[in-house]
């Protein structure tokens, strides 16, 4: 009796064995399925989101051991550093960064990996802003990040499309009107602007001297002889006082190409002779297209915020976030 009762036990707990095993296997797909779903929607949301993001905003650089991705405003960091004195203001610093925001975003293709190199921007890394700032680096590093931070996404557009503002140190005295020499949808946003305070910064007039037969081989090298002597040499000027172009006996020369070719801070210059030497003086540093900082950097200091200092240099342009 005993036996038999104990062979029923066993088959009952065969039998609860079984279903439960049936259980489990038809609970399965919902339970997978149920485990699956135990995610936060809007952690799904925004990991998409930034990935895409990041895919738009961001800047390679080739090295030897691979390509390095950093995100756009990382750049921007290092990029605003290369190129303004960390002791102008920071409304000054704020409208440069638009401005450098707009360069980078005008040259990216969607979809396409962005190179350092395309921007046409210096940069300088965490090592280069140390030894360039020195004591002040962490104050710098720590107001640089928060400036650029303040102007995320924000980027300079005519008519839709993101534009490259050109920017420069310091004018002749006055910015230069764009239809001189950029392509004419650039030209149509810069304008030549009073800066009459710009005459009063210390570098604002330099000198350079050559020997006058080294002047001559220079100039030759590139298609540019001149006279043995009595060389009349004309400069034809823009309305800023800029050397468009230089010319000589039928030959002439873009003020900017000679700018260059002598290493000029300006192509503001005049030029004279005196005893077997070329005496080259110049006014202002850079091309004198667009955004003086200095003279933005006085403005800045009267009050001024950046957008006002935008609005001041270009005509016509909006500001926009990056989408």
């Amino acid at each position: 009796m005993r036996e038999r009762n104990k062979e029923r036990t066993a088959g009952r707990k065969k039998a609860k064995d079984l279903l439960a095993v049936l259980f489990f296997f038809l609970m399965l797909p919902y339970t997978c399925s149920l485990l699956s779903g135990i995610q936060d929607p809007k952690a799904v949301e925004t990991a998409g989101k930034v990935g895409k993001e990041e895919e738009k905003a961001m800047v390679s650089f080739l090295q030897e051991n691979g390509v390095r991705r950093m995100p756009l405003d990382e750049f921007l960091v290092g990029a605003l550093a290369a190129c303004i004195p960390a002791d102008y203001g920071d409304e000054t610093l704020k409208a440069q960064a638009v401005i450098l925001r707009s360069i980078v975003a005008a040259k990216m293709t969607e979809g396409e990996p962005f190179f350092e190199g395309e921007s046409g921007l210096s940069y300088l890394d965490e090592n280069a802003r140390e030894k360039l700032w020195k004591d002040a680096y962490e104050e710098n590093e720590e107001r640089f990040r928060r400036l650029v931070e303040k102007t995320a996404g924000i980027v300079l557009e005519k008519d839709g499309t993101v534009v490259s503002p050109p920017f420069f140190r310091l004018s002749a005295g006055s910015t230069r009107e764009g239809a001189n020499i950029l392509p004419a949808e650039s030209a149509a946003f810069c304008r030549s602007v009073a800066c009459p305070h710009d005459v009063e910064a210390k570098d604002f007039l330099q000198e350079k001297e050559y020997d006058r037969d080294a002047f001559c081989r220079r100039l030759e090298e590139e298609g540019f002889p001149l006279p043995a002597q009595g060389a009349r040499i004309v400069l034809t000027r823009d309305s800023a006082g800029y050397v468009l172009s230089v010319g000589c006996d039928g030959c002439y020369m873009e003020g900017e190409k000679f700018r260059k070719l002598f290493e000029l801070p300006s192509a503001c210059f005049y030029m004279r002779e005196q005893e077997g030497r070329i005496l080259l003086q110049t006014k202002g540093i850079g091309h004198g297209i667009g955004f003086d900082q200095y003279g933005a950097d006085l403005l800045a200091a009267e009050g001024s915020d950046y957008i006002e200092l935008l609005n001041y240099f270009f005509d016509g342009l909006t500001l926009e976030k990056m989408e």
